[in-house]
């Protein structure tokens, strides 16, 4: 039987009726795009490198920007992050302080209190790049050259939990992160991040059913981009809206359009005040057009057939996104055109000094796997040995 193609469905929300949230600020918003620009300027020199062969395997973000930049934007310092292939936006939220990484743009004034914490925005890009493309330098220290990572920085606020491949295995990871600020008695959020393929695993009905009777503290959000690898959504699930699958667990459940940053905005912002005041989890889907495949060079957008491919490119949250911000008098074209330049030369500045970088030292790979100390090292020692 052929394939039935998914239909990407319109934009709606779903689930319990809570108050309308204020919309965000001008600096809020200028902030949210100059950070899309700069995950989208990202992925498009890696991609490039993937498909020159510089590097083996590139899994991109574009199209997932507006989502995830949203998102993290609406964390409040100590929240805790749980990422996976396609979140760089989220991750640059949460470490970069732009005004420093881009004076040019922004002014001292438009730095927040959690900007004071963070570290130098340029070194955190540098460990970064040299992670993407694995040397000493990178957070792995290139033991691995990918997102399997994480950056535990609780003086910067940053609390990155990394990912594994088996994606649903880190549902739960986020779901001990929440119960741990409940036992703390801290008012900190967990934002998780997973595509829609994972939701078919068990680890994820676990998860929620646990958010659910816990209440915890954490928001998932589920990047529905219509296919998991090659398989369509029409294969994988027969419910309408996977935020309807909330109302199981007895949690908030929202199907929002991933494409547009003030419903991220108005959502997340939602969620992080339902968790905050006790009132439990939000399991909210993000709508998002396939505008890449699963990875570089793999063959899986080759699956997506040419007319939607066409759809989904259109729906590019990017230039939506600009042209509200134009509208609204928040940027001119001329603004743009100086986000995309200065996103362009940090990217660049960042990846030409990882090149430079030293390859890994081989005895790294040989160092303890359980925990840092001096008595975890004799014990890896005696057990090589």
């Amino acid at each position: 039987m052929p394939r039935k193609a998914p239909v990407l469905p319109p934009p709606r929300v779903r689930g319990r009726s809570a108050r309308r949230v204020t919309g965000p600020g001008d600096a809020w918003l200028t902030r949210a795009h100059f950070l899309a620009r700069l995950s989208r300027a990202w992925d498009t020199r890696f991609e490039n490198m993937a498909r020159s062969g510089q590097i083996g395997r590139w899994y991109s973000a574009v199209g997932n920007e507006t989502t995830t930049v949203g998102a993290a934007l609406c964390m409040h310092p100590g929240d805790a992050l749980s990422t996976v292939h396609r979140d760089l936006g989220a991750i640059l939220s949460t470490y970069l302080d732009v005004t420093r990484l881009a004076p040019t743009l922004f002014s001292a004034s438009d730095g927040t209190e959690w900007d004071s914490r963070r570290s130098e925005p340029t070194e955190l890009l540098y460990r970064l790049a040299c992670q993407m493309i694995g040397r000493r330098d990178g957070f792995t220290q290139g033991v691995d050259r990918s997102f399997h990572y994480g950056l535990i920085a609780p003086e910067q606020g940053i609390r990155h939990v990394g990912m594994i491949s088996h994606l649903g295995s880190m549902l739960p990871v986020g779901a001990g992160l929440a119960l741990a600020a409940l036992q703390d008695a801290t008012d900190a959020v967990v934002l998780g991040f997973i595509g829609e393929g994972a939701t078919s695993q068990g680890d994820f009905h676990e998860t929620m059913n646990t958010a659910g009777v816990m209440k915890l503290p954490y928001i998932l959000v589920i990047e529905n981009n219509q296919y998991a690898f090659s398989t369509p959504t029409s294969e994988q699930y027969a419910c309408s809206s996977l935020a309807d699958r909330a109302a199981g667990y007895g949690i908030a459940g929202e199907s929002i359009d991933g494409t547009d940053l003030f419903a991220v905005h108005e959502c997340l912002e939602r969620a992080f005040e339902r968790a905050r005041s006790g009132d439990g989890a939000t399991l909210v889907e993000a709508l998002l057009p396939r505008m890449r495949g699963h990875a570089e060079g793999d063959g899986s957008w080759d699956v997506v057939p040419e007319g939607d491919r066409a759809k989904y490119l259109a729906r590019d949250p990017i230039p939506r996104l600009e042209k509200a911000l134009v509208e609204r008098g928040v940027l001119d074209r001329e603004r743009i055109k100086r986000v995309e330049a200065v996103a362009s030369e940090c990217v660049s500045a960042a990846f030409e000094r990882a090149q430079q970088s030293p390859e890994p030292d081989v005895s790294t790979a040989l160092r303890s796997m359980y925990a840092p100390g001096e008595a975890a090292d004799a014990v890896a020692r005696e057990v090589r040995s």
